[in-house]
């Protein structure tokens, strides 16, 4: 899926954002130097998603939208590898 279409600012890979409790901070550093957030609450995708992307989308995404989160810092992600990791963890 094209992360524009689908409206995320962020797509990670082998990691459950969905399992992230709300307020739960943690790090992405792409090698520029972390970056923290703050996880919210979940992303339900919308109807607008089998239009956007193709009809069928909203359903096959349900569930799987992932995380709204706050930034806390100013940084650069890069696309590419990244590492997670939780705060305090």
């Amino acid at each position: 899926m094209v992360p524009l279409a689908a409206r995320r600012n962020v797509m990670v890979r082998g990691f459950d954002v969905g399992s992230l409790a709300r307020g739960t901070v943690f790090t992405l550093d792409s090698g520029e130097g972390p970056v923290r957030f703050e996880a919210h609450r979940p992303a339900h995708p919308c109807a607008w998603m089998d239009v956007a992307v193709a009809p069928g989308a909203f359903k096959a995404l349900r569930g799987k939208g992932g995380m709204r989160c706050v930034p806390l810092d100013d940084g650069v992600l890069r696309v590419g590898k990244a590492v997670l990791a939780i705060v305090g963890a």
